[in-house]
């Protein structure tokens, strides 16, 4: 006798369980990350009228992510509060994401809640839903991407609406982090080798924004790239040696999420295996994004750019599992229950000071984000009559507002920064915000930890700051720092300064760097 899959009721049933359950974690889980309050001091100093600035003296892009400023600038200028802003923004567009990702599948079955069952056992997932960080629109996008592409979208791609909308959501995500392109690059060749004369017309048209914000980046900023880039990028470091630390970084996610990489795995190689066209060109989408994580090395924080692979993992073993029957689908559900709680923090039980220790890192210095912010920021911690989040940091800002100091070198940046307020100037030596230290070479460490490069602050640097005049002991490396004072500091249109970016951006100017960089070698 043939075996019958669950009838259409009991599958609404437990997607209603599984939506109500994933809710509920997120709840549980939700916390802001330190590094979520780098992007809110520019939302905050930019709401206050000192446009998109850090410190509020200079044009410096320290955010990595344009779109998730906007959204977070949206809700804040109604708001003007940050801790609950990032919490439900984060919130409500993690459900959304999970309300497309059930949309995929016309004729639910066993087989595809089993795959959806597997975003809430996710560490990575889950952590990075609710952390402030830019996750949660990258994973909107993505799984609305993938909708289209692979649902609505015919094998030719003749309409020219449906290419328009699959650009647009394509741009807009690289709107919301740069590297995020990877994961639709061979899709958009499909496009291309489908039907390339519309579609050519239709992706530039999609990916305006995107040009339009480079424009802008390059004319207000005067650089294409944020700051980060610039100051994780230029390290030093040999490519063997990031790509070392890129593997150690897939390793630790594998011991403490394996559930993750292995629906990447799983999910990827069913596509080889069995799929589509275009189910393919999505695998090798997810594919060339961790080779490109790898080749940078990685992260410091653990999981955190693997949940957009896990939710496209996640979709593409669905599709390949929607015959499973309910025998088969039980003892799936199983073997997903297992690996999760393989992690040695599940997300099911994940939320207490017995069962989640604060502070955890492993032998590489890699980092569980949440277990350092959790017991301070953590939604489930919150109480009205407390600071939020309730961390030393925190206070310390504060402390340097009722201060007014003016310079500071400070190494952590975010809760600080944020609520120091405007006033305070802020020289950060892992040169996230300090547009000359990230063109500096880090201090030389043999325990160097990705993202995390110091910098040693040039003798006169403070100096100058604070009294506008070239000060700097290093006169070569003085009058690099005034090229970027005419780009950063001076009105935007003020002569000179365009030339000056052409040559910044051209290297007509890294000479002058180089009695200095001969001092710092890494």
């Amino acid at each position: 006798m043939k075996e019958k899959n669950l009838s259409t009721k009991t599958i609404q049933i437990f997607l209603l369980l599984l939506f109500t359950t994933y809710a509920v974690i997120l709840l549980r889980s939700a916390y802001v990350n330190e590094d979520a309050y780098i992007t809110m001091r520019t939302v905050d100093n930019f709401i206050n009228g000192y446009g998109l600035r850090w410190n509020v003296a200079e044009r410096v892009q320290t955010f990595t992510h344009p779109l998730w400023l906007m959204m977070i600038i949206a809700v804040y200028f109604l708001t003007h509060e940050a801790f609950y802003t990032l919490i439900f923004l984060s919130f409500f567009i993690s459900l959304a994401t999970f309300y497309v990702a059930v949309s995929h599948f016309k004729n639910h079955s066993a087989g595809t809640l089993v795959a959806l069952s597997i975003l809430i056992f996710s560490k990575s997932f889950v952590d990075f839903s609710s952390s402030g960080l830019e996750n949660p629109a990258t994973h909107l996008l993505l799984a609305i991407f993938l909708l289209l592409f692979l649902e609505r979208a015919d094998e030719n791609f003749s309409s020219p609406k449906t290419v328009l909308l699959l650009s647009i959501t394509a741009g807009m995500a690289t709107l919301n982090h740069m590297d995020t392109i990877l994961f639709f690059l061979p899709a958009l060749f499909l496009m291309l080798f489908k039907n390339w004369k519309p579609a050519l017309k239709n992706i530039l048209l999609g990916f305006l924004p995107f040009i339009a914000w480079e424009i802008f980046s390059v004319i207000y900023y005067g650089f294409p790239f944020p700051n980060t880039a610039y100051a994780k990028l230029y390290t030093g470091i040999t490519q063997f040696d990031l790509i070392e630390e890129g593997f150690i970084y897939v390793l630790n996610s594998l011991h403490w999420d394996p559930i993750t990489l292995f629906t990447v795995i799983a999910g990827t190689g069913l596509a080889f295996y069995k799929g589509s066209l275009k189910e393919k060109s999505i695998a090798i989408g997810s594919l060339l994004y961790i080779f490109y994580l790898v080749w940078i090395g990685g992260d410091y924080m653990s999981g955190r750019f693997f949940s957009g692979a896990l939710l496209v993992g996640v979709i593409l073993l669905a599709r390949q599992l929607t015959e499973l029957k309910e025998a088969e689908s039980v003892i799936l559900f199983a073997l997903v229950v297992l690996i999760g709680y393989a992690s040695p923090t599940p997300t099911l039980t994940s939320v207490s000071n017995e069962t989640y220790p604060t502070g955890r890192t492993d032998v590489s210095g890699i980092y569980d984000l949440r277990s350092y912010y959790f017991q301070t920021s953590g939604l489930i911690y919150a109480r009205n009559n407390y600071q939020k989040p309730f961390h030393e940091w925190v206070f310390r800002g504060l402390a340097f507002r009722r201060s007014k100091k003016y310079y500071l070198v400070e190494g952590t940046i975010g809760y600080t920064g944020y609520f120091a307020g405007p006033q305070l100037f802020i020289i950060d030596p892992n040169a996230l915000s300090d547009p000359l230290l990230a063109r500096l070479k880090p201090i030389p460490n043999e325990h160097w930890l990705p993202g995390h490069f110091k910098r040693e602050v040039p003798e006169g640097y403070q100096d100058t700051l604070r009294s506008g005049t070239n000060s700097f002991e290093n006169k070569e490396l003085g009058e690099y720092y005034m090229k970027l004072w005419l780009i950063t500091r001076e009105p935007i249109f003020t002569p000179g300064r365009f030339e000056a970016i052409w040559k910044m951006n051209t290297g007509q100017y890294d000479y002058l760097l180089q009695s200095y960089e001969n001092r710092v070698q890494p």
